[in-house]
């Protein structure tokens, strides 16, 4: 609690913020870490939403200053990746390559529309600098992590 600045017994608003904020990311890291040493000798199938998408396998965390997402995105064509970053969450939908639909038409995969997605992001990102890849059925997009916003304000 020392970072609770106190001035005549009362805690001056944006010290309560900051530190609620602090607290909060503290614990949704704890959480994550937790889920996922929990999940991890397991994957997950995907299902078919009510929609008609399959939800892809999927993985994030944090490596340094960046927010890495990886989503299994097997029988999809790069083409039809569509990809959205907004503040929190990462948004992906795939369709299936043509030509192996055509090679395999009634392979169980294709039964669905495509992929579909909303994954929560663990840190503020700079969304206009993410950078994605796609290869061998495998989406990695890279985020930056946010750099705290502040202004410096002169003393008098």
């Amino acid at each position: 609690m020392s970072d609770l600045c106190i001035m005549s017994g009362i805690f001056r608003d944006w010290d309560i913020e900051r530190l609620v904020d602090r607290i909060t990311r503290e614990v949704s890291e704890e959480v994550s870490k937790l889920v996922e040493s929990a999940a991890s000798p397991i994957r997950l199938a995907t299902y078919i939403t009510p929609s008609g998408y399959r939800r892809p396998v999927s993985e994030t965390y944090v490596d340094g200053d960046e927010v890495v997402v990886v989503v299994e995105l097997p029988a999809a064509s790069k083409e039809s990746i569509d990809l959205r970053v907004r503040e929190g969450e990462v948004e992906v939908e795939a369709g299936f390559s043509e030509e192996l639909k055509k090679a395999a038409p009634k392979y169980s995969l294709f039964k669905s529309k495509g992929y579909r997605t909303v994954i929560s992001l663990p840190k503020d990102v700079d969304a206009e600098k993410a950078k994605a890849t796609f290869r061998d059925g495998i989406l990695v997009v890279k985020i930056p992590v946010q750099k705290p916003k502040g202004v410096a304000v002169k003393v008098e």
